[in-house]
């Protein structure tokens, strides 16, 4: 399990620092493309999936560190929803 939380925990550094890259970027597009642009909207969707990946890399993070998650209530619709916004 020990080997498992510290490939966990190496993976979850070297895919943040890959988000970190794309995050950036797509700030980079979106404040120099106005919003009327056609691909505007690409580009939010790259952030909001960068977004989203962060947050998995987070629990790898504390799967390999042991730490307990605090979890939280939800409403599976505003999730949802979030992705197809």
């Amino acid at each position: 399990m020990e080997a498992i939380g510290r490939l966990a925990g190496g993976i979850a550094h070297d895919f943040n620092n890959i988000l970190t890259v794309i995050r950036m970027s797509s700030e980079f597009v979106l404040a120099e493309m106005p919003e009327s642009d056609e691909k505007y909207q690409d580009a939010t969707e790259i952030m909001k999936a960068s977004d989203r990946a962060s947050k998995l890399t987070r629990q790898l993070l504390a799967f390999s560190r042991h730490q307990v998650l605090n979890p939280t209530m939800v409403t599976l619709n505003d999730i949802v929803r979030g992705w197809t916004e």
